[in-house]
């Protein structure tokens, strides 16, 4: 398919949610299933979908990923089937949830990649280095990893290493929470957070471990297979490409609840390895030539890892990269 036509038919399905919800709901009481439409997916609350696209050279596809099999599931997957004439990608995500922690050392100078987190939280990965105005620097990660799910105070302590990797507060302190981007229950661009350098405190600006300084941010789409990079506090170096883009209804499990993102964007392993684990939320996602192109959030752990788009996440926060 062209791309606009995916784009058209993504805010179709989503666009009758409603009627497919009363039309779901009437077929199964009655114990029919057949002709239900295929928008009907956003509306089954035990086996939510997302809908993205992927693809490349003017050949796209729907992107279909459904996070747990119930009961009609196949009815909506073969109505999705009809109305994109076959042209989809369907996989199974499972539990999508915010990455957790794993043991990362003490870095001074900071670097880009090291276990780092809001004083009440466990851990995760500092993801780069941003500036606001080019007057002052500070450190970016999520608002799960900085701003402890909404419920961090501007001025609170940031340890790195983060508590799980034995950082204790005040000792570890290396800058203050600065701002975040709220989560909310629906609508979610960002997860993301910004924390002040503590005076004195001494950094790697753009140096990622392994691949070389960061050259930019991303500015064109990017495309079905393309290969990316991350520096997390938990897999250090992974290499991964891209399954998906614009990654829409996203439903994310985080402890306030699950959570819904739109414009997301999907990763997955190259090999036998995830991409990520617990712990590396944060991490910047960078693509051959070292651009930005995303923030790490969340994952299942196995074959599907998530990101929001980087320049969503500077506009956000109203920064710049540094690099």
């Amino acid at each position: 398919m062209k791309y606009a036509s995916v784009v058209s038919l993504k805010e179709q399905l989503f666009g009758e949610r409603k009627v497919a919800a009363s039309a779901l709901s009437g077929a199964r009481q009655k114990g029919l299933m057949a002709g239900v439409t295929a928008s009907a997916i956003v509306s089954v609350p035990k086996a939510p979908i997302a809908l993205g696209i992927t693809g490349k050279n003017g050949n796209f596809k729907l992107a279909v990923r459904v996070h747990e099999r119930s009961q009609g599931i196949k009815v909506v997957l073969d109505d999705i089937y009809r109305r994109c004439k076959g042209e989809m990608s369907v996989k199974i995500v499972g539990n999508v949830v915010k990455q957790a922690p794993w043991h990362q050392s003490l870095n001074r100078p900071l670097r880009i990649g090291g276990s780092v987190g809001h004083y009440q939280i466990t851990a995760g990965t500092l993801g780069c280095f941003v500036t606001k105005d080019g007057s002052e620097d500070f450190i970016l990660s999520n608002n799960h990893v900085l701003a402890n799910e909404n419920l961090g105070r501007v001025g609170a302590n940031i340890l790195q290493p983060g508590d799980a990797d034995g950082g204790r507060n005040p000792r570890d302190k290396v800058g203050d929470l600065a701002k975040f981007v709220r989560l909310k229950k629906r609508g979610n661009l960002v997860d993301c957070a910004m924390a002040t350098i503590d005076e004195g405190m001494e950094y790697y600006y753009n140096e990622l471990e392994s691949l070389g300084p960061i050259t930019g941010v991303r500015t064109d789409p990017l495309e079905d297979g393309e290969p990316v990079f991350k520096v997390g506090r938990t897999t250090g170096v992974t290499k991964g490409r891209v399954s998906a883009i614009e990654l829409d209804r996203l439903v994310v499990g985080f402890d306030m609840g699950d959570l819904e993102f739109d414009s997301q964007i999907e990763i997955e392993p190259v090999g036998s390895a995830p991409f990520s684990l617990g712990g590396d939320s944060g991490s910047l996602i960078v693509d051959s030539k070292r651009k930005a192109v995303g923030l790490l959030f969340a994952g299942n752990d196995i074959d599907a890892t998530y990101a929001n788009d980087i320049n969503n996440v500077l506009s956000a926060l109203k920064v710049d990269l540094v690099f």
